[in-house]
Protein backbone atom coordinates (compact mmCIF):
# COMPACT_ATOMS: atom_id res chain seq x y z
CA UNK A 1 0.00 0.00 0.00
CA UNK A 2 1.86 3.65 -1.15
CA UNK A 3 1.34 6.77 0.77
CA UNK A 4 -1.40 8.17 -0.77
CA UNK A 5 -3.73 4.73 -0.02
CA UNK A 6 -2.99 4.71 3.26
CA UNK A 7 -4.36 8.89 3.93
CA UNK A 8 -7.33 8.25 1.37
CA UNK A 9 -9.71 7.94 4.49
CA UNK A 10 -7.67 9.10 7.26
CA UNK A 11 -9.05 12.22 9.04
CA UNK A 12 -5.71 14.47 9.33
CA UNK A 13 -4.94 17.22 11.88
CA UNK A 14 -4.12 20.66 10.45
CA UNK A 15 -0.60 19.41 11.12
CA UNK A 16 -1.01 15.73 9.49
CA UNK A 17 -2.46 17.62 6.26
CA UNK A 18 0.96 20.01 6.40
CA UNK A 19 2.63 17.13 5.99
CA UNK A 20 1.08 14.78 3.70
CA UNK A 21 0.53 17.74 1.31
CA UNK A 22 4.33 18.09 0.94
CA UNK A 23 4.80 14.62 0.72
CA UNK A 24 2.29 14.58 -2.12
CA UNK A 25 3.92 17.31 -3.90
CA UNK A 26 7.46 16.42 -3.87
CA UNK A 27 6.51 12.67 -3.87
CA UNK A 28 9.04 12.14 -6.52
CA UNK A 29 12.21 13.73 -4.89
CA UNK A 30 11.35 13.47 -1.09
CA UNK A 31 13.50 10.20 -0.64
CA UNK A 32 16.37 12.14 -1.51
CA UNK A 33 15.63 13.99 1.51
CA UNK A 34 16.74 14.21 5.28
CA UNK A 35 14.12 14.32 7.72
CA UNK A 36 15.06 17.70 9.24
CA UNK A 37 14.98 19.17 5.53
CA UNK A 38 11.14 17.66 5.52
CA UNK A 39 10.29 18.94 8.73
CA UNK A 40 11.52 22.68 8.50
CA UNK A 41 9.59 23.32 5.29
CA UNK A 42 6.40 22.09 6.72
CA UNK A 43 7.40 24.10 10.00
CA UNK A 44 7.27 21.07 12.54
CA UNK A 45 9.32 18.52 14.32
CA UNK A 46 11.18 16.06 12.97
CA UNK A 47 8.94 14.11 16.08
CA UNK A 48 5.83 15.37 14.21
CA UNK A 49 7.08 14.01 10.99
CA UNK A 50 7.96 10.73 12.25
CA UNK A 51 4.67 10.31 14.71
CA UNK A 52 2.69 10.87 11.50
CA UNK A 53 4.29 8.45 9.33
CA UNK A 54 4.12 5.91 12.04
CA UNK A 55 0.32 6.49 12.68
CA UNK A 56 0.20 5.38 8.87
CA UNK A 57 1.76 2.42 9.35
CA UNK A 58 5.23 2.58 8.58
CA UNK A 59 8.02 1.96 11.32
CA UNK A 60 9.77 5.52 11.08
CA UNK A 61 11.35 7.92 8.03
CA UNK A 62 14.14 5.50 7.12
CA UNK A 63 10.86 2.93 6.34
CA UNK A 64 8.96 5.32 4.60
CA UNK A 65 11.57 6.32 2.01
CA UNK A 66 12.24 2.73 1.66
CA UNK A 67 8.57 1.94 0.75
CA UNK A 68 8.85 4.76 -1.71
CA UNK A 69 11.69 3.85 -3.71
CA UNK A 70 10.18 0.69 -3.76
CA UNK A 71 6.85 2.53 -5.81
CA UNK A 72 9.11 4.17 -7.74
CA UNK A 73 11.03 1.81 -8.84
CA UNK A 74 7.83 -0.13 -9.91
CA UNK A 75 6.46 2.62 -11.84
CA UNK A 76 10.23 3.29 -13.54
CA UNK A 77 10.02 -0.45 -14.72
CA UNK A 78 6.15 -0.35 -15.58
CA UNK A 79 6.38 2.35 -17.68
CA UNK A 80 9.53 1.16 -19.88
CA UNK A 81 9.27 1.00 -23.27
CA UNK A 82 9.97 -2.73 -24.96
CA UNK A 83 13.49 -1.68 -26.39
CA UNK A 84 14.03 -0.33 -22.88
CA UNK A 85 12.93 -3.21 -20.97
CA UNK A 86 15.17 -5.39 -23.32
CA UNK A 87 18.27 -3.03 -22.80
CA UNK A 88 17.81 -3.37 -18.96
CA UNK A 89 17.39 -7.09 -18.67
CA UNK A 90 19.46 -8.72 -21.26
CA UNK A 91 22.67 -8.46 -18.94
CA UNK A 92 21.04 -10.62 -16.32
CA UNK A 93 19.89 -13.49 -19.37
CA UNK A 94 21.49 -16.49 -19.20
CA UNK A 95 20.99 -17.82 -22.24
CA UNK A 96 21.13 -21.39 -20.25
CA UNK A 97 18.03 -20.57 -18.33
CA UNK A 98 15.50 -18.21 -20.08
CA UNK A 99 12.99 -21.13 -20.33
CA UNK A 100 13.61 -21.65 -16.58
CA UNK A 101 13.56 -18.49 -15.72
CA UNK A 102 10.36 -17.22 -17.94
CA UNK A 103 8.53 -20.46 -16.16
CA UNK A 104 9.46 -18.86 -13.08
CA UNK A 105 8.49 -15.48 -13.18
CA UNK A 106 5.15 -16.87 -14.27
CA UNK A 107 4.71 -19.41 -11.25
CA UNK A 108 5.60 -16.01 -8.87
CA UNK A 109 3.53 -13.68 -10.81
CA UNK A 110 0.70 -16.79 -10.46
CA UNK A 111 1.50 -17.37 -6.94
CA UNK A 112 1.01 -13.65 -5.87
CA UNK A 113 -2.82 -13.38 -8.03
CA UNK A 114 -3.64 -16.60 -6.05
CA UNK A 115 -2.88 -15.08 -2.46
CA UNK A 116 -4.73 -12.11 -3.35
CA UNK A 117 -7.46 -13.82 -5.33
CA UNK A 118 -11.02 -12.22 -4.41
CA UNK A 119 -13.62 -14.82 -5.31
CA UNK A 120 -16.57 -12.74 -4.39
CA UNK A 121 -15.35 -10.13 -6.52
CA UNK A 122 -15.33 -12.42 -9.76
CA UNK A 123 -18.98 -13.78 -8.79
CA UNK A 124 -20.69 -10.27 -8.91
CA UNK A 125 -18.19 -9.64 -12.22
CA UNK A 126 -19.61 -12.66 -13.45
CA UNK A 127 -23.46 -11.26 -12.55
CA UNK A 128 -22.43 -8.39 -14.01
CA UNK A 129 -21.60 -9.73 -17.27
CA UNK A 130 -24.87 -12.16 -17.14
CA UNK A 131 -27.24 -9.55 -16.65
CA UNK A 132 -25.66 -6.93 -19.13
CA UNK A 133 -27.38 -6.53 -22.27
CA UNK A 134 -23.93 -5.87 -24.61
CA UNK A 135 -21.29 -7.25 -22.66
CA UNK A 136 -18.04 -5.41 -24.26
CA UNK A 137 -14.89 -6.76 -24.01
CA UNK A 138 -12.09 -4.61 -24.83
CA UNK A 139 -8.01 -4.70 -24.60
CA UNK A 140 -5.53 -3.51 -27.43
CA UNK A 141 -1.83 -4.30 -28.62
CA UNK A 142 -0.12 -6.89 -27.02
CA UNK A 143 -3.14 -6.91 -24.26
CA UNK A 144 -5.36 -8.17 -26.59
CA UNK A 145 -4.74 -11.81 -26.60
CA UNK A 146 -6.85 -11.64 -23.08
CA UNK A 147 -10.09 -10.06 -24.42
CA UNK A 148 -9.84 -12.55 -27.13
CA UNK A 149 -9.72 -15.38 -25.15
CA UNK A 150 -12.08 -14.68 -22.95
CA UNK A 151 -14.37 -13.66 -25.54
CA UNK A 152 -13.40 -17.15 -27.24
CA UNK A 153 -14.74 -19.02 -24.24
CA UNK A 154 -17.53 -17.54 -23.20
CA UNK A 155 -19.13 -17.17 -26.84
CA UNK A 156 -20.30 -20.50 -26.60
CA UNK A 157 -22.57 -19.72 -23.87
CA UNK A 158 -22.84 -15.71 -23.33
CA UNK A 159 -24.93 -14.07 -26.02
CA UNK A 160 -24.45 -9.67 -26.52
CA UNK A 161 -20.39 -10.70 -26.41
CA UNK A 162 -18.71 -7.83 -28.49
CA UNK A 163 -14.85 -7.66 -29.17
CA UNK A 164 -13.00 -4.65 -29.06
CA UNK A 165 -9.49 -5.92 -29.75
CA UNK A 166 -8.50 -2.94 -32.36
CA UNK A 167 -7.09 0.71 -31.76
CA UNK A 168 -8.75 2.61 -33.94
CA UNK A 169 -12.50 4.15 -34.73
CA UNK A 170 -13.99 0.57 -35.50
CA UNK A 171 -13.54 0.36 -31.68
CA UNK A 172 -15.38 3.63 -31.16
CA UNK A 173 -18.20 2.73 -33.91
CA UNK A 174 -18.83 -0.35 -31.88
CA UNK A 175 -19.27 1.70 -28.31
CA UNK A 176 -21.00 4.61 -29.69
CA UNK A 177 -24.13 3.07 -28.82
CA UNK A 178 -23.40 1.59 -24.91
CA UNK A 179 -25.98 2.61 -22.59
CA UNK A 180 -26.64 1.86 -18.74
CA UNK A 181 -28.10 -1.54 -19.62
CA UNK A 182 -24.46 -2.73 -20.90
CA UNK A 183 -21.19 -3.25 -19.77
CA UNK A 184 -17.34 -2.68 -20.31
CA UNK A 185 -14.63 -5.28 -19.08
CA UNK A 186 -10.93 -3.66 -20.48
CA UNK A 187 -7.66 -5.15 -19.86
CA UNK A 188 -5.18 -2.47 -19.91
CA UNK A 189 -1.48 -2.49 -18.25
CA UNK A 190 1.44 -0.23 -18.75
CA UNK A 191 2.30 1.67 -21.17
CA UNK A 192 -1.76 2.42 -21.02
CA UNK A 193 -3.16 3.23 -24.97
CA UNK A 194 -4.81 6.61 -24.94
CA UNK A 195 -8.12 5.07 -26.76
CA UNK A 196 -8.46 3.22 -23.01
CA UNK A 197 -9.22 6.12 -21.21
CA UNK A 198 -11.55 7.37 -23.76
CA UNK A 199 -13.44 4.34 -23.97
CA UNK A 200 -13.95 4.56 -20.17
CA UNK A 201 -14.92 7.70 -20.47
CA UNK A 202 -17.22 7.28 -22.98
CA UNK A 203 -18.86 4.29 -20.89
CA UNK A 204 -19.28 6.11 -17.50
CA UNK A 205 -20.74 9.10 -19.56
CA UNK A 206 -23.05 6.69 -20.69
CA UNK A 207 -23.86 4.93 -17.57
CA UNK A 208 -22.70 1.29 -18.34
CA UNK A 209 -20.95 -0.42 -15.50
CA UNK A 210 -17.32 -0.94 -15.98
CA UNK A 211 -15.07 -4.18 -15.01
CA UNK A 212 -11.31 -3.03 -15.40
CA UNK A 213 -8.60 -5.76 -15.36
CA UNK A 214 -5.48 -3.38 -14.66
CA UNK A 215 -1.76 -3.49 -13.37
CA UNK A 216 -2.40 -1.57 -9.69
CA UNK A 217 -5.19 -0.24 -7.65
CA UNK A 218 -3.49 3.39 -8.23
CA UNK A 219 -3.51 2.72 -12.04
CA UNK A 220 -4.43 6.54 -13.71
CA UNK A 221 -8.01 4.31 -15.37
CA UNK A 222 -8.80 2.73 -11.66
CA UNK A 223 -11.16 5.27 -10.60
CA UNK A 224 -13.53 4.73 -13.57
CA UNK A 225 -14.44 1.04 -12.30
CA UNK A 226 -16.85 -0.12 -10.70
CA UNK A 227 -15.24 -3.75 -10.61
CA UNK A 228 -11.49 -3.41 -10.45
CA UNK A 229 -9.11 -6.11 -10.70
CA UNK A 230 -5.11 -5.67 -10.23
CA UNK A 231 -3.08 -8.16 -12.13
CA UNK A 232 0.66 -8.42 -12.32
CA UNK A 233 2.07 -8.55 -15.45
CA UNK A 234 5.39 -8.27 -14.58
CA UNK A 235 7.78 -9.78 -17.41
CA UNK A 236 11.25 -11.39 -17.26
CA UNK A 237 12.36 -9.51 -20.05
CA UNK A 238 10.86 -7.08 -22.58
CA UNK A 239 7.36 -7.85 -22.63
CA UNK A 240 4.58 -8.38 -20.00
CA UNK A 241 3.30 -11.29 -18.91
CA UNK A 242 -0.14 -12.13 -19.30
CA UNK A 243 -0.44 -15.82 -17.88
CA UNK A 244 -2.43 -14.22 -14.82
CA UNK A 245 -4.63 -12.30 -16.84
CA UNK A 246 -5.60 -15.15 -19.01
CA UNK A 247 -6.53 -16.94 -15.72
CA UNK A 248 -8.86 -14.64 -14.69
CA UNK A 249 -10.29 -14.90 -18.13
CA UNK A 250 -10.82 -18.32 -18.07
CA UNK A 251 -11.70 -18.49 -14.52
CA UNK A 252 -14.20 -15.90 -15.01
CA UNK A 253 -15.81 -18.00 -18.29
CA UNK A 254 -16.06 -21.07 -16.31
CA UNK A 255 -17.39 -19.03 -13.32
CA UNK A 256 -20.20 -18.43 -15.82
CA UNK A 257 -20.48 -21.06 -17.82
CA UNK A 258 -21.50 -22.93 -14.18
CA UNK A 259 -24.23 -19.84 -13.65
CA UNK A 260 -25.33 -20.56 -16.61
CA UNK A 261 -25.22 -24.40 -17.63
CA UNK A 262 -29.24 -24.95 -16.97
CA UNK A 263 -30.32 -22.58 -19.98
CA UNK A 264 -27.33 -22.79 -22.47
CA UNK A 265 -27.79 -26.21 -23.91
CA UNK A 266 -30.24 -24.86 -26.72
CA UNK A 267 -27.33 -22.14 -28.00
CA UNK A 268 -24.39 -25.02 -27.32
CA UNK A 269 -26.33 -27.79 -29.40
CA UNK A 270 -26.99 -25.12 -32.46
CA UNK A 271 -23.73 -23.83 -31.99
CA UNK A 272 -22.19 -27.04 -32.37
CA UNK A 273 -24.57 -28.05 -35.17
CA UNK A 274 -23.02 -25.61 -37.81
CA UNK A 275 -19.52 -25.31 -36.32
CA UNK A 276 -19.59 -29.44 -37.27
CA UNK A 277 -20.79 -28.32 -40.47
CA UNK A 278 -18.49 -26.11 -41.11
CA UNK A 279 -15.18 -28.00 -40.24
CA UNK A 280 -14.25 -25.39 -37.63
CA UNK A 281 -12.85 -27.31 -34.91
Amino acid sequence: MDFAERIKDKVLTKTEKIIADYILDNINTICFSPIKDVAMACGVSDTSVIRFLRELGYEGYTDFKKSLNEKLLEHYNANLSPMQKFNQSKARIDTGSIANEVFYNSITNLSTALTNLDEKLLQEIADCLIKSRKKYIAAFRGTSCCADYFWRKAIYFLPGLILCDKAESETLEKLVEIDKDDCLMLFSFPRYSEICKIILELAQKRGAKIILFTDRITSPLAPFADYLVPVNVTGFSFTNSYVVPLCYAEALAVIISKKLENCTEERLDLLEEYIYKANLY
